[in-house]
């Protein structure tokens, strides 16, 4: 690729990677470093064939998965760890509570089944018994227990579309 062709790209996907780095990221200096990455890559190995586009964006996620893969290998010190906690705080709690509020439904909703399909549910989430330990506790076959499952699951299912 001559600087032409590499000043042409640039100008022209410099934006759209940037604004998807960014969505990565979430942070602008890493975007920046991420599209800056990705263009050097695109300069020194792109080989001419297939859409360039589609190729950039794709060497934009990679890169992106491949520093996500470093950074779980590197062990920050404390203070540093108790600093990106903090400062994820606010959306840690929100998922949190969107979490709590979803358990909350889904509880209401078990305890509206009947007391068969209910008795089946709660058993399978909460006791950690295999399928046939939760059929001999219910005087059950392991095939009624799952046939009993599936149609409480899909009732389950129905009123969450219901609900919205």
């Amino acid at each position: 690729m001559n600087n032409e062709e590499f000043k042409s790209i640039y100008s022209k996907f410099y934006r759209p990677l940037y604004l998807y780095a960014l969505s990565l990221t979430h942070h602008k200096e890493d975007a920046e470093d991420l599209v800056s990455e990705t263009m050097v890559k695109a300069f020194l190995s792109y080989s001419g064939k297939g859409n360039i586009q589609a190729w950039m964006f794709k060497t934009l996620k990679n890169t992106f998965l491949n520093q996500i893969q470093k950074e779980k290998r590197v062990i920050h010190g404390e203070e540093e760890l108790w600093t990106l906690l903090s400062g994820n705080q606010y959306h840690m709690n929100e998922l949190l509570k969107q979490e709590e509020e979803q358990k909350q439904w889904l509880y209401r909703k078990i305890y509206q089944l009947p007391e068969r399909e209910r008795n089946v549910i709660i058993l399978t989430v909460n006791s950690g018994l295999k399928d046939e330990e939760i059929a001999e506790l219910l005087n059950l076959t392991v095939s009624n227990l799952r046939v009993i499952r599936h149609r409480a699951v899909n009732t389950l299912k129905k009123m969450s579309r219901e609900d919205n």
